[in-house]
């Protein structure tokens, strides 16, 4: 009475196991395309030693600025920045700085 139901469930994890084959881009028919290099081996050891430079990646960061402002100075600016209602968002709006 049971055997039915095994069966079939056997049945179908066989057919969703023979389904599970390589990915559409992977048995592609076609050969991949040729590829023709432009630069010498020597011209891509030497971009290959050189440091990659990382810039801020759109992040919206921006960069590390000098240190020659000093801790009065930026509390005034947030003091400022407070008054003029652009810092109303967040947890806590009310700072005592």
């Amino acid at each position: 009475m049971n055997a039915k139901p095994i069966a079939l469930a056997a049945l179908a994890t066989l057919a969703f196991a023979g389904s599970a084959q390589a990915f559409q881009g992977e048995q592609n028919p076609l050969p991949p395309a040729p590829f023709q290099s432009t630069l010498s081996r020597a011209q891509v050891q030497a971009d290959a030693r050189q440091p990659l430079r990382i810039g801020n990646g759109g992040t919206g960061a921006m960069q590390a600025r000098s240190g020659d402002i000093d801790r009065d100075a930026v509390r005034a600016s947030a003091r400022s920045i407070t008054r003029q209602g652009a810092a109303t968002y967040g947890e806590v709006t009310d700072r005592r700085m």
